[in-house]
Formats: C-alpha cells, sequence, structure tokens
C-alpha cells in the first residue's frame, strides 16, 4: 500500500483534499478506468496550474494509469509469491497428489477436467487409470507410483 500513501500525501501536497485523492486511489485499487482517466486528468490540470512542468506531471500520470491496468500492493505479491512457490513444489516432489487434487479441484465439470488430463498428465509422465467399482473413490485418488484413479463424482452418470 505504500505507493497509494504516497498518492494521498502527494495529493494532498498538489491541493487535494484526503477525500479527493482517495477518489483516485480507490479508482486505481479497483481499476476502475473511466475513472482513473476522469482523475488523472483532473490531476494534469491542477499540477500544471500550479505550476509543475507539464512533461513532468503527464509522465506522472502515465505511470499511475500503468499501475491501475496492472498493479497490486506488496502483501498480495508476496502472497502470490508464496502460493506459486508451494504449487511447484507439489507439482516437481507429489506429481501424482497434485495431478489428482487439480483434477478433483474440477470434478463437477467434464470439460475442465478433460482440459486438465489433456495438459498434465503427459508432461508429468502419470497414467490416469479408468473408473473402477472396487477402488475408485469419489475424487481422484492416488493408488500408486505415478497413478490416479478415476473418481466417481468424475463420471456423468454417477452423479
Amino acid at each position: 500500500m505504500r505507493s497509494h500513501c504516497f498518492l494521498i500525501h502527494d495529493h494532498a501536497v498538489r491541493g487535494y483534499s484526503l477525500a479527493e485523492a482517495d477518489v483516485l486511489r480507490k479508482a486505481v485499487g479497483k481499476k476502475i478506468k473511466e475513472l482513473i482517466q476522469e482523475e488523472l486528468a483532473n490531476f494534469v490540470k491542477r499540477a500544471i496550474a500550479r505550476g509543475h512542468e507539464k512533461k513532468t506531471v503527464e509522465e506522472i500520470a502515465a505511470q499511475i494509469e500503468t499501475f491501475g491496468r496492472y498493479g497490486f500492493n506488496k502483501s498480495h505479491s508476496v502472497a502470490y509469491s508464496i502460493l506459486s512457490y508451494q504449487t511447484a513444489w507439489f507439482k516437481a516432489y507429489y506429481p501424482a497428489e497434485y495431478m489428482a487434487a487439480l483434477l478433483s479441484s474440477e470434478i463437477g465439470n467434464t470439460d475442465r477436467v478433460g482440459a486438465v488430463y489433456q495438459r498434465g498428465h503427459a508432461k508429468l509422465d502419470l497414467q490416469v487409470l479408468a473408473p473402477d467399482v472396487n477402488e475408485s473413490g469419489y475424487k481422484f485418488t492416488v493408488v500408486g507410483d505415478r497413478r490416479i484413479r478415476f473418481g466417481t463424482r468424475a463420471v456423468a452418470e454417477c452423479r
């Protein structure tokens, strides 16, 4: 949130009230394109009127707009990086368990199960076994080294 605090302070210095600065902060945080553009036009106009160089102000506005398209605070970055690391670790060291969980997460959507299966099983050198009345569980389950048994919930007629 450091960048948002900077914007609020910066706008307050440039003649904005905190409430006015908060409108731009919310627009950027929620990625509301029309409101961002409207507020940045106001920002540029006010900054130039206060004696700042047009080129510099427009560069700052462009950076804010770019951040508004794809930006998030550090806590989100950290959370995504931790989740990405853990996912990659499970995929590398427990590929069958990873794929069984991934397939099970899409179990109600046969099209998605098929897509996940197509993309993943060959790359991970896994064998997905057909449903078996004696061995299948409700979800996809690991039944051996690099072997996954099809879950009964994924079979359309067993829902």
